[in-house]
């Protein structure tokens, strides 16, 4: 494997979980707002209140579930740390020799790089010891990219997680209607009011999630220590990769 897939992979390891736990609040906030949202008569009336908002809690879990898989995966993130590091701006790339720093141009097969190493290359090029010793600056790199990609996801432009949520709860909505023999309950008004609140209501939680919890990953309290824990194992997995 190509050592720059293989260090952008490593990252992807590491922020895979805070990612996955930052989902896991949102999935706590969606499911927590839609009993807030008025049931009307016309719906009660056949379905209880209980079973609706079940099945859209349902709907909304397998959402995300499937959202943390795909876009969110691990190969798709590697993939965005891979180009936030190495091709964008200040990449991680170039000779590494002028000025020379270190006694070796790549450690024999089935060595690692070292500490010190990491230590002495103290300018930007392309080799492990330059991403190590640089470590702080490709993690805001790394963090970035997640909070500007997850931002675009969220979108009410045209974010794949707001149509999919929204397009998923319509049809858990109109499934549960159908399964008691009152679909046609879809098209009357007070029910395509209520779907319209409840989609707005996801909307409004997804934009404070945005900007409360993706927008500050890795600074609260809780998980700051998780994302600077992993600092020491993940210099030396960088130094394995020649």
């Amino acid at each position: 494997m190509d050592c720059r897939r293989g260090v952008s992979g490593d990252f992807a390891d590491v922020y895979k979980p805070i990612i996955d736990m930052s989902v896991n609040r949102l999935q706590t906030q969606l499911t927590s707002s839609i009993p807030k949202v008025s049931v009307p008569s016309k719906i009660t009336t056949h379905v209880s209140n209980e079973e609706l908002v079940d099945d859209i809690r349902a709907s909304i879990k397998s959402t995300l579930e499937q959202f943390a898989n795909t876009e969110l995966s691990k190969p798709r993130l590697a993939e965005g740390f891979y180009q936030v590091i190495f091709n964008e701006e200040n990449p991680y790339k170039g000779d590494c020799n002028n000025p020379k720093r270190l006694t070796r141009k790549m450690p024999p097969k089935g060595e690692s790089w070292t500490l010190e190493e990491c230590e002495k290359m103290d300018y930007r090029c392309g080799n492990p010891p330059s991403i190590c010793h640089f470590l702080d600056d490709v993690k805001e790199r790394c963090i970035g990219r997640i909070r500007r990609q997850v931002g675009e996801y969220a979108s009410f432009d045209n974010g794949v997680l707001v149509k999919n949520l929204a397009k998923d709860t319509r049809r858990s909505i109109h499934r549960t209607l159908a399964k008691h023999g009152v679909g046609q309950l879809s098209e009357d008004k007070a029910v395509s009011t209520y779907v319209t609140k409840v989609v707005a209501s996801i909307v409004g939680t997804l934009d404070q999630w945005i900007e409360k919890d993706v927008g500050q990953l890795c600074e609260g309290p809780d998980q700051e220590e998780i994302c600077n824990s992993w600092n020491d194992d993940i210099k030396k997995k960088i130094l394995v990769w020649p």
